[in-house]
């Protein structure tokens, strides 16, 4: 048999035996062994009738042996599922990033999530809680003429035009009831399921996604999950998804336990909540460990509702490897530095994604969306979960008949009934997947958020994010509106100078500038958001190709 590396592939095994219980009664494993002596424990999935699955994705070229092992409980003597042989792993000739360079992993101390080979992966993701909603096989009565076979597919085709690189998912309307144990009938919602997780991974996106049920699912009705079929039922999704570019979130705003109450009634604290033991399951049982986090509650430090790094419940688990930010920055002030110091200073190390805020035409719109990721990428947390109007959560009808306002604008209940048909084509997403242009110019991984520290800066009045490499690059990003700025501190020699438009995509002629300490910056081109970049000159180390897009760091 061949496959491709780090392409999910299957093996399809028949059981002579028939279980009255498969899901419970049949626990199978696939170990494999490469040349090289990598090994990987692959749990099996029930798929119906006598049929188990094990789907897996080999991550080295070259010859692997396997061997199916029934785990302990299981039925041992059942011969027709003791199977072994050999697969030859040819190497991945496509040119989609995920697979060349390998699924996405972070390493402790490392501030970023990186591919498999070790270069940077940048973060930047389109939000579709309602996901299983979405239409596969029409485009639905949202999509305002856009004439297409496939309303899934759709979207996540013009993300990949938009340079998105992430897809973050909740399990609502999933097509399955797990409340009353799990037998046949919940099979057709976990092939719906498949689908999804199939095409997002064949168009080269990675998929943040949320485990099995609604958050508040275990809130509701805990007493339908014991232990031990709440861990079988993680053991479950790892075996159908884990093969795939994924990312665990576990599910939304259980860091720090919003869903903990039935009406009056505490059902968990933080050290009792139910998702812990998900996140652990999951941990233990993905042969490939996939980077893990809680979705967290809204961020702030003074909030004792909320949850910033320091209080985060799940931050110690073993697997946890990331933080899952749930973060909305002033649009009228500058951002709340303390909030960003507090996951650099004291996230150990970890990635740090702005997961959630405000969502495009719900409670913002273009330029708060906009602002959103520029401030986290400036501000250490290198990810951004970008949200839009019936896309974020399809169909819905949440906070839909209220005018907010993000300090800024107004966002009309008229505003908020825009469809997928037009919000998919918003400005807002090209300019984020510029954003991620811009950035990958240079070794933005490297790059060391500078907050309101006056050795950096000196900006009283604007609003703005700031992050230098060293005294070598300094970007910085200007959202206040009027054309005030301020001062940049620790220059020494010279730098060449531009300013950016995030809106038009466009670079001002470059000025060469010398500095010696502190160099006062002249007001904004105009009102609107600007990017400001400094570049020494006459470093080896720094140049910047505008054209091809490719680090020279």
């Amino acid at each position: 048999m061949n496959i491709t590396r780090n392409i999910a592939a299957e093996f399809e095994f028949v059981s002579n035996i028939t279980y009255e219980r498969p899901f419970y009664d049949m626990q199978l494993d696939v170990e494999f062994t490469s040349e090289t002596g990598i090994k990987l424990t692959v749990p099996a999935f029930w798929d119906g009738g006598n049929i188990f699955k094990a789907r897996f994705a080999l991550p080295e070229q070259g010859g692997w042996r396997y061997k199916t092992v029934c785990c302990h409980g299981s039925d041992g003597a059942n011969e027709s599922l003791h199977q072994c042989g050999e697969i030859t792993v040819l190497d991945y000739e496509g040119e989609l990033d995920i697979y060349k360079r390998g699924h996405v992993k972070t390493e402790s101390g490392t501030r970023y999530f990186m591919y498999g080979d070790g270069s940077p992966f940048f973060y930047l993701g389109d939000t579709h809680w309602n996901m299983p909603a979405e239409e596969y096989d029409s485009a639905g009565e949202h999509a305002r003429g856009i004439e297409t076979a496939s309303h899934f597919q759709y979207i996540i085709d013009k993300r990949v035009q938009q340079c998105f690189t992430v897809y973050q998912s909740e399990p609502i309307s999933a097509k399955y009831d797990l409340r009353k144990g799990f037998t046949e009938e919940v099979l057709a919602g976990f092939r719906d399921l498949d689908r999804r997780f199939a095409y997002i991974a064949q168009k080269g996106l990675v998929h943040a996604n949320a485990m099995l049920v609604f958050a508040n699912e275990l809130a509701l009705y805990l007493s339908d999950y014991p232990d031990s079929y709440l861990e079988l039922l993680c053991r479950y999704w790892v075996a159908r998804y884990s093969a795939y570019p994924v990312l665990w979130t576990m599910a939304q705003e259980v860091d720090c336990d919003f869903y903990f109450y039935r009406g009056d009634q505490k059902i968990w604290d933080a050290k009792t909540n139910p998702w812990k033991k998900v996140a652990e399951w999951t941990h233990n049982y993905d042969p490939y460990k996939r980077p893990l986090t809680a979705h967290q509650m809204c961020a702030t430090v003074d909030n004792p509702i909320g949850v910033c790094c320091s209080t985060s419940s799940f931050r110690e688990l073993k697997g946890h490897g990331w933080y899952g930010v749930q973060w909305s920055p002033s649009l009228n002030n500058k951002p709340d530095f303390r909030l960003a110091r507090d996951y650099w200073e004291h996230g150990q190390g970890k990635v740090t994604v702005n997961y959630e805020g405000r969502y495009d035409y719900l409670w913002t719109k273009h330029f708060g969306a906009r602002v959103q990721g520029w401030t986290a990428y400036l501000n250490g947390m290198y990810g951004y979960g970008y949200g839009a109007a019936d896309i974020w959560l399809y169909k819905s009808n949440y906070d839909m008949d209220t005018t907010s306002n993000d300090g800024v604008e107004e966002i009309a209940p008229a505003d908020k009934q825009t469809t997928w048909g037009e919000s998919v084509e918003f400005e807002t997403a090209l300019q984020l997947g510029n954003m991620r242009v811009f950035f990958e110019k240079f070794a933005w991984q490297r790059l060391v958020p500078r907050f309101d520290d006056a050795a950096w800066c000196g900006i009283a009045s604007a609003y703005y994010s700031l992050a230098t490499i060293d005294n070598e690059l300094y970007v910085a990003y200007f959202y206040n509106k009027s054309s005030e700025t301020g001062a940049l501190r620790g220059l020494r020699g010279s730098y060449s100078k531009h300013w950016y438009n995030p809106r038009a995509n466009e670079y001002s002629t470059e000025e060469i500038i010398d500095c010696d300490g502190e160099y006062i910056i002249e007001n904004k081109p105009d009102i609107d958001d600007w990017v400001l970049i400094l570049k020494k000159i006459n470093h080896t180390d720094i140049r910047c190709d505008r054209h091809t897009g490719h680090s020279q760091y």
